[in-house]
């Protein structure tokens, strides 16, 4: 029978929800509460109710879970960055394993392949690179779980310690002088060449002001490189306009991974979490097993991390990717770091990959929503001897292995903590060519 709403309910909590709620089962319902984990018996108030699940509202915890912790941050649960930092760290690590298995399982309905532990992020807490801050006048920080209502911080226990310390004057300079245009700031850190880079997000052309706000976070520390103005003029819930500029400074920044320098732009992508990425890329390169002779295909390049990493032990590198300006940085930083043996094409991966004749090795790095079906199909036509796919996303991953299984056996599957005290998790999987 359906529970009732405002209905007080007394739960025993089985596993966690790909959001990091509670799941719990009331006489064949299930119900979703916010902040309770596995294991824990809970008392609860309903809030809502579906055809097929409910969700209810966290009173009491009467039996707590082992593996429950006090979150040092105290805006967790209100604040949507983190949905894990009640849960202890080596606990985190198994969920996120577990979250690949299911996934496989009931996903791509893959049973009896190897999922290794978790590889931990170096750093737990103050590992971002990167962090994206709602601003309405004087009030900045971050939004809460599915909701546009901004939290505010006075710091952001994942974000790295140079990252914070220029938000903590870029929020006393935008306090001081509020700009009703102002949407967002961004701030964007080389945590290996300590240069920060600050982007301002207006709606239309901003205020008069701004270039003057800007000379002033640029005084306010040393590490500011540049900062950028991104002009926003769509209603919708992108983040960035594609209009930028340079109100002082640089209009870039330069960061190092595996060795190498990146150029680091207002829009390119780059891995928050850099230590925990030298790890991942450094995973990729041995799983492509490379010998010195090969092709290598890598799509979704970005701007060329994983190309440029690869290019020294391959005879020739392919990177393909739809960012016109991802593209342009793809190619500085390969003339930036010297490497010669690799090339960048602007298109869709779908469409690019028709014009391959043949190829050794397939990288695939593609966003959370996983690869489009039309260029797996073509990957299947091309036989690489070998597909190394590192996925954002474990259920997007299962549905594109079962479509690659056609021709390819997943050999092993290695997931990484590249999101603490969150419920993401990043995977990377070798596919051998069936022989």
């Amino acid at each position: 029978m359906k529970p009732q709403l405002h209905q007080k309910i007394t739960l025993t909590i089985k596993r966690l929800g790909i959001h990091g709620e509670g799941i719990g089962d009331l006489d064949g319902f299930t119900v979703f509460v916010d902040g309770a984990l596995p294991g824990e018996t809970v008392t609860a108030s309903i809030c809502e109710v579906r055809k097929n699940f409910a969700r209810a509202t966290l009173i009491s915890t009467e039996l707590s879970s082992p593996h429950r912790v006090k979150p040092p941050c105290p805006v967790f649960g209100r604040c949507g960055g983190c949905q894990l930092m009640h849960l202890d760290y080596p606990q985190q690590l198994e969920t996120k394993r577990q979250r690949v298995i299911d996934a496989l399982e009931r996903i791509g309905k893959i049973f009896n392949v190897p999922v290794a532990s978790c590889v931990p992020s170096p750093n737990p807490l103050a590992y971002r690179n990167k962090i994206q801050l709602p601003v309405d006048l004087t009030r900045m920080g971050l939004y809460a779980f599915n909701s546009h209502d901004i939290v505010e911080i006075e710091k952001c226990y994942i974000h790295c310690s140079l990252g914070e310390k220029v938000f903590a004057q870029v929020k006393q300079i935008l306090k001081a002088d509020p700009d009703p245009a102002l949407k967002f700031v961004l701030i964007k850190t080389g945590v290996s060449t300590n240069q920060v880079l600050v982007i301002l997000v207006t709606e239309g052309e901003g205020s008069p002001a701004l270039p003057a706000t800007a000379e002033k976070i640029m005084e306010s520390a040393p590490e500011i490189k540049g900062v950028v103005q991104n002009i926003k003029t769509t209603a919708d819930n992108v983040i960035l306009g594609k209009t930028f500029r340079t109100l002082a400074g640089h209009s870039s920044i330069v960061d190092k991974i595996c060795g190498l320098h990146f150029k680091v732009s207002p829009a390119s992508f780059f891995q928050v979490n850099p230590a925990q990425a030298e790890n991942l890329y450094q995973k990729a390169l041995e799983f492509c097993e490379l010998k010195g002779e090969e092709t290598v295909l890598d799509a979704y390049c970005g701007v060329g991390t994983l190309s440029l990493i690869v290019a020294p032990h391959a005879k020739h590198v392919i990177g393909v990717e739809c960012v016109p300006d991802a593209i342009a940085d793809a190619e500085e930083n390969a003339k930036r770091n010297q490497i010669k043996n690799t090339v960048f094409h602007c298109a869709p991966a779908e469409d690019f990959i028709g014009t391959l004749s043949s190829i050794d090795v397939a990288i695939l790095n593609p966003p959370r929503k996983g690869c489009e079906p039309a260029f797996l199909e073509k990957l299947l036509q091309l036989k690489p001897k070998r597909i190394v796919y590192v996925s954002c996303d474990p259920a997007t991953l299962a549905r594109d292995l079962a479509i690659l299984q056609k021709g390819y056996t997943v050999n092993t599957v290695q997931p990484f903590d590249m999101f603490p005290q969150t419920v993401h998790v990043e995977s990377i999987v070798q596919l051998n060519k069936e022989v």
